[in-house]
């Protein structure tokens, strides 16, 4: 037997499983349907539906004494450090602590170090160092890890691709926008504001996420607002909309990727994305090309005007996205490249491309 065939894998995460965080929710499930024999822990156990049992983590240990796991997986700083007995980022939970029992087993860990989840711009290196140090892999999308961690990995935040399949949008008005985050100042909501207000009744907004708070800013009556959305019920919104509106920003919390798990969700479907892109992040996704770059409500409500008359052109923008997101971006290729890289060249990688017409 084969040493790739006798490890075997546990996912560990945090609030889970749950719908709502995105790529962690969609790589889980490709993590199982490549390898049906990996254990899900989660330190808060969640209702939403997954295909296989997920332990709290109070039985990690058992189970995994048990079970024979060799490898763990997990994702973010605060979680990583807390597995490793330093809960020194934001939102690091000390009683998760595992160190000796992974040392003393001699489990390898791994871990996905994406921006958020104690992960800032103004995070010390030594506590990426520190990380890193602790782990046999490290993924990552962002410079501040890449250039760190010289062990570290480039592998982009996973987008469920088939679920988000693409759909030519209508050439018809009015344009339909969508704004999709979750309550943060770095949303950079009040940017999305100011050029919503100075809009005609020619674009209708489409608003996501726990903006009940801030709706009073909305002078222009022509929006409908949802709350928070699962996947299932996003999807039928991003296919219908025109664009997706991303206006982060940075705050004390966090630098949002680029592009945001929720842009890249929409871009898949088609959407054209226009972003303040605050990272200036060209790894894959060019400006001009396959999204557009603003730094301004003027600049968003030009842009707006612009997508109006020539709307055709404006759609092809979105095109050129979401064959950059397909090729790119998708789970069902990135998934087996990480397993690659955790077990080794045996693990089966497909390209997990999903071809768009011109």
């Amino acid at each position: 037997m084969s040493e790739t065939k006798k490890r075997r894998l546990a996912v560990i995460d945090t609030y889970f499983p749950w719908k709502l965080s995105g790529f962690r929710y969609w790589e889980s499930y490709e993590i199982w349907k490549h390898r049906p024999d990996t254990l899900f822990f989660a330190s808060q156990l969640n209702s939403d539906e997954f295909p296989a049992k997920v332990f709290p983590f109070s039985q990690f240990q058992q189970v995994a004494e048990e079970e024979g796991i060799t490898d763990v997986y997990c994702v973010f700083l605060n979680l990583t450090l807390s597995l490793l007995g330093h809960p020194i980022a934001p939102g690091s939970n000390a009683s998760l602590n595992i160190r000796s029992f992974l040392d003393q087993n001699h489990i390898r860990l791994h871990s996905t170090l994406y921006p958020g989840g104690g992960l800032n711009p103004f995070t010390p290196q030594e506590h990426i160092l520190l990380a890193a140090d602790g782990c046999e892999t490290v993924f990552s999308n962002i410079r501040e890890v890449l250039e760190v961690a010289t062990k570290s990995k480039h592998v982009i935040a996973a987008v469920n691709t088939d679920h988000y399949s693409y759909l030519p949008k209508a050439e018809k008005l009015p344009i339909e926008l969508v704004f999709c985050a979750h309550n943060a100042p770095r949303k950079g909501f009040d940017m999305l504001v100011e050029a919503f207000n100075q809009l005609d009744l020619d674009f209708h907004l489409h608003l996501i996420g726990d903006w009940e708070n801030q709706l009073y800013k909305l002078q222009n009556p022509n929006y409908t607002f949802y709350g928070p959305l699962n996947p299932a019920e996003l999807l039928p919104i991003y296919r219908k909309s025109h664009v997706f509106m991303n206006c982060s920003v940075p705050d004390e919390e966090a630098l949002d990727g680029f592009p945001t798990t929720s842009a890249s969700d929409a871009m898949s479907t088609g959407c054209l994305l226009i972003t303040t892109n605050p990272r200036n992040d060209t790894y894959f996704v060019q400006a001009d090309t396959d999204y557009l770059k603003v730094s301004s409500s003027q600049e968003i409500v030009d842009y707006l005007n612009w997508i109006k008359t020539d709307l055709s052109s404006a759609l092809q923008i979105g095109v050129n996205g979401a064959k950059k997101i397909h090729e790119y971006y998708s789970c069902q290729a990135n998934v087996p490249k990480k397993l690659a890289c955790m077990f080794g060249s045996n693990e089966k990688v497909s390209a997990g491309f999903h071809q768009i017409p011109d």
